[in-house]
């Protein structure tokens, strides 16, 4: 690993640090499930903060800022149409919403204190975005008129709105903004992608997102489901590596070459594991 990398590393830790210790609430732990962090994505937008020349404390602040409203987002996206009838059930569902609240809430109160007002508007405008993308996923879906294609780009609009937008303000060149984009959307999809492949491989959920859409094809198997998730999820990671390949800076090459190595680590322990049954 080299210093660059580590050091990169070690401030992503920080500013992850940072995030929970905010949102810490022992109470609401012990009914509430946190949702995992988008850590490369988070690693991704400071990244791009600091490559657009940003001073470290602004680019930490707006980090940390989107982290926390990404959080309140994934957490609220938890909260299920039905529960059960007991005080347990409906305890876990309030607490879901209010914890999604009061993560949300830390973003604003963190960027008004360092007088980010600029890109408060920001983040409101995605969050009303991705929102909206929400409710396309939920209506189609529910209608049944959700292809497999509409569910990826919805599913990455939700999941990169908040950085994407951030992009957007501070990205000056079109080039920038369209490698960062790309760059964005190109990950989240991988990270999708391996995410369903390591639920139904290792934890036999049942199937949803893109696999449930394959295994409504007459006579698919969970087997072959499998195996278009592992082509599909190779195919993106290859598009990640191209374009990181249309960088010229270096610095910013060997940061970005560790962070899209982790996906490439939890594809071929998949694979291991299927060689090894």
């Amino acid at each position: 690993m080299s210093k660059e990398q580590k050091t990169f590393i070690d401030e992503i830790r920080a500013i992850i640090d940072q995030i929970y210790e905010r949102i810490s609430i022992s109470y609401v732990e012990q009914y509430v499930d946190i949702p995992a962090m988008a850590e490369n994505r988070l690693a991704l937008l400071y990244l791009f903060l600091l490559d657009r020349g940003m001073d470290k404390e602004r680019a930490r602040t707006i980090s940390i800022s989107t982290g926390l409203m990404q959080l309140g987002l994934d957490m609220h996206e938890t909260v299920k149409n039905t529960y059960g009838e007991t005080l347990v059930d409906e305890r876990n569902r309030q607490l879901t919403v209010l914890a999604g609240d009061y993560y949300s809430s830390h973003y604003y109160q963190l960027l008004a204190s360092a007088g980010e007002i600029e890109a408060i508007r920001v983040l409101a405008d995605a969050i009303q975005r991705v929102n909206e993308a929400k409710m396309k996923l939920y209506l189609a879906d529910k209608e049944g008129r959700l292809s497999s294609e509409e569910y990826l780009k919805l599913r990455t609009d939700i999941d990169t709105g908040l950085y994407v937008a951030v992009v957007e303000k501070y990205a000056g060149a079109e080039e920038t903004l369209k490698f960062w984009t790309s760059l964005l959307e190109d990950t989240a999809a991988v990270e999708n992608m391996i995410s369903e492949w390591e639920q139904l491989k290792w934890q036999e959920q049942a199937p949803f997102g893109f696999s449930r859409f394959l295994l409504q094809k007459p006579g698919a198997t969970i087997g072959q489901v499998l195996s278009v998730i592992d082509s599909k999820a190779t195919e993106m990671l290859d598009m990640c590596e191209q374009l990181l390949r249309t960088l010229h800076q270096t610095e910013a090459q060997d940061v970005l070459a560790w962070i899209t190595s982790r996906y490439s680590h939890r594809v071929n322990r998949l694979r291991r594991v299927v060689e090894e049954m």
